[in-house]
């Protein structure tokens, strides 16, 4: 007896097979139903839906017959796989391919079989619909139709079955997913509910999401009502500014601030410290932001007392220290008579540091009026670039004397005027702080470079000016706390280039008087130096051509809360 060959397409179609599915599932009525119906319209005594496997054909459905596979050699079905029309053996035991097959000789004694192929979306043929008779015979037109109707009803079962499969499947991923889901969320909220800090996230809208304890307490808000509800509608004590901040923590800039004033309802003015940082939902884009507050105000009052302490001591220092250095000033030159050598020495020496502690006195004060809002700024359009100029020209007797040359890159002498609106005398003051430090840094026989950016924006823009020095550049650690009162990398730094460690505080709170920026930017990898500049809005091309004479006075407070030391 020969066994049918393998198709062509054999290792594809049964990996289609094996896509449903069903091999050995439990009987379904769909399928039963199917075949029950194929035997009585061909009028056979057994029907089946065979599935060719490798080695076997199984029986989703067997109606008249109890078992439910047989090999593949002895297979019926095995032949029908071959072709997309009905199979049909009329006579078995006249057929020399099945004349000895054991289904024939022995039980269930087939004579006549009919199969119509299981052909899938994919033109894959998995099996067949068939129906087998003990006596020869054959189908008539109709019933040759009708076999092959059922038999795509069975694939259109099998492509059912599948899909539900898949879509519990789906379910059951989804369902794990939500719970996996929810358990995160809720060990998310316990977190955050049970944090030491004040923390809340805010969805797209500034909706709570989750809030800590920490934070209803700080804020004074309900602690069973808040989750949902809108942020600046339960806290409209919240500064309205910070809706930029939250706007672009949203779009994935971290914001921070330090020192800011809030005063929630019924309390006391506070100072904090924040951040905000955007937090991504599943589909990777932005759904919210984090916000985390820090309550600084003990630090403040210890600091305000400081300061004033400070501020006190340096009023009443002023005065006798001004005479002190007026009278050695006096005795150095020669008023009281000659000196010997060493008291001549020991004088000069002691103007020195009069002169230090007059420099150090001066900045606290300035420190201090520009906190207060009791510094004077006196506005007017000027030519930035010739401010820098008259800032090199009167700072280079001071860098020649150290071995070093102030340099402007490119030929900014040639360019047109950059208009901007400023007080010169305090731009002046900033410029001698970069220029000085940068001086101090920079290596005898070394430059200090002075750049000049136009950063343009639609019609006026910002223009940016930078001083670079070839030092040996700012400790990583230490970069955070630049622009910080009486910040120094290295203590010893005071005694060997001088200093009181306010110059760059002072410089910051100039300069975002005047509504500008001011930073550093690290040297490239493998490079030397330091690089400090400030940020300024520049007047509009209809006022670089007529800039504005009138000059304006003004004495304004900085905002509630803010510091210089940010």
């Amino acid at each position: 007896m020969p066994s049918a060959l393998p198709p062509s397409d054999e290792l594809q179609r049964l990996e289609a097979l094996n896509r449903y599915d069903i091999l050995d599932s439990i009987p379904e009525t769909e399928y039963d139903d199917l075949a029950t119906l194929a035997a009585s319209i061909c009028g056979a005594p057994i029907s089946l839906v065979s599935l060719v496997d490798t080695e076997r054909q199984w029986f989703k459905a067997h109606y008249g017959l109890e078992v439910k596979e047989t090999p593949r050699a002895l297979s019926f079905c095995a032949h029908a796989i071959h072709s997309n029309d009905v199979f049909e053996v009329n006579n078995a035991p006249s057929d020399p391919r099945f004349s000895d097959n054991s289904l024939v000789t022995g039980e269930p004694g087939i004579r006549f079989y009919a199969g119509a192929p299981l052909i899938t979306p994919d033109n894959y043929r998995l099996g067949t619909l068939c129906v087998i008779d003990r006596v020869p015979r054959e189908l008539n037109e109709q019933q040759r139709q009708a076999l092959e109707a059922l038999a795509r009803q069975v694939v259109s079962q099998l492509e059912l079955r599948r899909a539900l499969l898949r879509s519990q499947v789906i379910e059951a991923e989804k369902t794990r997913a939500l719970a996996e889901l929810e358990a995160r969320t809720a060990t998310l909220r316990n977190f955050v509910d049970h944090a030491p800090a004040a923390i809340v996230m805010l969805d797209s809208s500034w909706c709570y999401v989750a809030v800590s304890r920490r934070f209803i307490e700080k804020m004074n808000l309900p602690s069973d009502s808040v989750i949902g509800r809108d942020h600046f509608a339960m806290c409209p004590f919240w500064p309205r500014s910070w809706k930029m901040s939250f706007g672009r923590a949203l779009a994935g800039e971290v914001q921070k601030g330090q020192g800011d004033s809030l005063q929630p309802d019924g309390d006391a003015e506070m100072f904090v410290d924040w951040e905000i940082h955007p937090w991504p939902g599943a589909s990777g884009q932005n759904e919210g932001v984090m916000l985390l507050i820090d309550d600084v105000t003990p630090i403040r009052r210890i600091e305000k007392l400081k300061n004033e302490f400070v501020s006190v001591v340096s009023h009443e220092l002023r005065t006798p220290l001004t005479s002190i250095r007026g009278a050695l000033g006096l005795l150095g030159g020669g008023v009281a008579g000659a000196l010997p050598d060493r008291a001549s020495q020991m004088i000069g020496i002691a103007h020195k540091n009069a002169e230090r502690l007059v420099l150090l006195i001066n900045d606290i004060l300035d420190i201090e009026k520009i906190e207060n809002g009791q510094m004077k700024f006196n506005f007017s359009s000027v030519d930035l670039r010739e401010l820098v100029r008259a800032a090199i020209a009167d700072n280079e007797p001071y860098a020649e004397a150290l071995g070093v040359a102030l340099r402007v890159s490119g030929a900014e002498s040639q360019r047109q005027p950059l208009w901007v609106r400023v007080d010169d005398t305090r731009i002046n003051q900033v410029m001698a702080n970069l220029l000085s430090n940068a001086a101090k840094f920079t290596p005898h026989g070394e430059q200090v470079r002075v750049q000049i950016i136009e950063i343009n924006d639609n019609d006026s823009g910002r223009v940016r000016v930078e001083v670079r020095d070839q030092g040996p550049g700012v400790p990583p650690g230490f970069a955070s706390r630049l622009f910080e009162r009486f910040a120094q990398a290295d203590s010893s730094a005071t005694r060997a280039k001088g200093g009181t460690g306010l110059g760059l505080a002072i410089s910051r709170a100039i300069i975002e008087k005047m509504d500008g920026k001011i930073g550093y930017t690290p040297p490239r990898e493998g490079m030397v130096g330091a690089t400090f500049w400030f940020e300024l809005e520049r007047l509009p091309a209809s006022l670089a051509q007529h800039p504005p004479e009138t000059s304006d006075a003004v004495n304004e407070s900085r905002p509630k809360g803010s510091s210089l030391g940010k």
